[in-house]
């Protein structure tokens, strides 16, 4: 499954949210930013999606780590943590 990341309704870049953490909420990821993608740090006000719908998967945070200048090349990471365990179970039950 693919998911985008909006910032206001637009995709700034999407995931596979490849990890996650059920007994914490957490779920994370590789990012490939688009070209709406500018360098971002720490908790950021952010909406998570599954690629081709507009229905929010509710987060209690999305946070960023933008290594790449640090790394010479892409590196860049994503991990939100979602907001209820019915919202874990019913998007990222796979975890």
């Amino acid at each position: 499954m693919i998911y985008e990341i909006r910032i206001n309704d637009v995709v700034i870049g999407t995931t596979n949210l490849e990890g996650g953490d059920p007994p914490m909420g957490f779920v994370f990821g590789s990012v490939t930013p688009t070209e709406n993608y500018e360098f971002l740090s720490g908790v950021v006000k952010a909406e998570l999606y599954e690629q081709g719908r507009d229905i929010e998967i509710k987060c209690e945070s999305i946070s960023f780590e933008d290594l790449t200048k640090e790394m010479g090349e892409t590196c860049l990471e994503v991990t939100a943590l979602i907001d209820s365990y019915e919202e874990y179970d019913k998007y990222f039950k796979h975890y």
